[in-house]
């Protein structure tokens, strides 16, 4: 993809238009001319009314960086968060003598309120949405007990080296590269985002068989859409269940095939597992809505975005769809309710998603609250690095948001590393079916004592959740534009 042609704008932390990849184009991106700018900007189609910008100045801003020498990004940086930062006039001063701009930038947020804001590196930023790929071994890890003893496999991406080793959900770690799990959570193994590395796991199976799996690092394409099903609910109807992982244009062809057969199969009832979904683009998010929603939401409002005082002119609102020319499958019709499967880390587009839908359908929740976060970007790069701070807050139909510490559970339901994703007897599954049975929680009704926590670390931790890994190490990029890591969720 030729960047100086890429139109994008970034919603709760997701991009709006396209960036290329797979499964369509936006009908957002299609109904602007493509300008021309510079590769290392990222710019906003026509979407609302032009954002008033500051008037040049020694920094380069509203263009770019009049130079890289650090001295002129802190100055280009101090134009854009005086313009475009949504707690503008609520941030502190910027540390003069921080070293680097990352922390200059991270100087002026305005924490703890914004725990959402974060910088990355461009190569990251066109990794993920231009060739949808990861580079290193495709899992993730959680702690399995309230103690923070047991660490658990999580999720292991089907193309990344960790599939290819064996690896799988609900494995215990006993060691990685002969560090304990203690080890690991205190930031003794490396972060790796190079190819090329080995790495030894030692683990065991739900049965006791213990196992030593050797991987080596290496670029592999992610699989936005891990799983769909159709399931039989005990009353016999048809249920569509899908686990979708990322919000990005890539991810359309294969959400399109998952409606088309949902459509085939004749469901009745749909269940969108989202429990690890930390965000992605947000015209894919009113893709995914338009089409759980139905063609009857065709022009009614999905999301409105409010920018900050100065630039409040600018706020628009942005509507679901039928369109074919937009939506990779026709919408499922007649949908009573729908039924989300939801945790800590659910976050950004995938809480757009949800709020969006509430005033139109019976939204059900289960699993435990999602992460909080209503806010969206505009990134903006300079010098190989894309800023991406806060600059506007987003509202429902209704004009319900500011869920900053989440969106509420119909159902707390502890998550189940012992069973695969999809399994009708795994427990957040099983409730689920359970609910569109009887419309009434599960008896045992209790949400994971890890998750519980991982909620009240976030007050503790806003930062530290978003900027650093768990030990502390600043991240050198991120696995997903705008996507959110909680505290004891640990992913290579």
């Amino acid at each position: 993809m030729n960047r100086s042609i890429c139109l994008a704008v970034v919603l709760s932390g997701l991009l709006l238009s396209s960036c290329g990849g797979g499964g369509g184009t936006s009908d957002v991106a299609s109904s602007v001319a493509a300008a021309q700018v510079p590769a290392t900007t990222v710019v906003a189609p026509s979407l609302s009314p032009t954002l008033p910008i500051a008037p040049t100045g020694s920094s380069g801003y509203p263009g770019d960086a009049a130079s890289c020498s650090v001295a002129t990004q802190k100055r280009w940086l101090d134009d854009y968060m005086n313009d475009q930062y949504f707690w503008s006039k609520s941030r502190p001063l910027a540390n003069a003598s921080a070293a680097t701009v990352d922390d200059y930038f991270q100087s002026q947020l305005f924490v703890p309120t914004d725990r959402y804001s974060y910088s990355q590196e461009l190569a990251a930023f066109d990794q993920f949405f231009t060739g949808g790929t990861r580079t290193g071994y495709g899992y993730s890890l959680a702690f399995a007990d309230e103690s923070q003893g047991r660490l658990q496999v999580r999720i292991v991406e089907p193309l990344g080296p960790a599939a290819a080793a064996g690896l799988q959900r609900g494995d215990t770690v006993l060691s990685i590269d002969g560090f304990s799990p203690a080890n690991v959570v205190n930031g003794s193994l490396t972060n790796v985002v190079t190819a090329g590395v080995r790495r030894v796991f030692n683990v065991e199976n739900s049965a006791g068989a213990q196992r030593t799996l050797t991987m080596v690092s290496r670029n592999f394409i992610l699989s936005p859409v891990l799983t769909d099903k159709v399931l039989t609910a005990a009353n016999g109807a048809k249920v569509g269940y899908l686990v979708y992982q990322e919000f990005t244009d890539r991810s359309l062809q294969a959400l399109g095939a998952s409606f088309n057969r949902f459509r085939t199969a004749g469901v009745s009832e749909l269940i969108v597992d989202l429990r690890y979904n930390g965000g992605g683009s947000v015209s894919v998010a009113r893709t995914l809505a338009s089409m759980i929603g139905g063609t009857v939401l065709d022009g009614k409002i999905f999301v409105s975005i409010r920018y900050n005082a100065q630039n409040n002119a600018s706020d628009f609102d942005y509507a679901f769809t039928s369109s074919s020319a937009v939506l990779p499958a026709a919408p499922l019709e007649g949908l009573s309710k729908v039924v989300f499967i939801t945790s800590p880390n659910t976050a950004s587009a995938s809480e757009l998603v949800i709020n969006a839908l509430f005033p139109f359908k019976k939204v059900v929740t289960i699993g435990a609250p999602t992460f909080g976060k209503p806010y969206g970007f505009q990134p903006r790069s300079s010098c190989d690095t894309v800023f991406n701070a806060v600059n506007f807050e987003t509202f429902n139909a209704l004009g319900a948001g500011r869920y900053t510490n989440g969106l509420p559970v119909t159902c707390g339901v502890a998550d189940d590393l012992s069973k695969t994703l999809g399994d009708p007897a795994e427990r957040r599954t099983a409730a689920a079916l359970g609910y569109i049975q009887t419309n009434t929680c599960p008896a045992i009704n209790a949400v994971a004592g890890s998750e519980l926590q991982a909620k009240r670390r976030e007050a503790s931790d806003v930062q530290d959740s978003l900027t650093k890994t768990p030990a502390g190490r600043r991240r050198t990029s991120e696995p997903a534009f705008g996507e959110v890591r909680q505290p004891g969720m640990f992913t290579d």
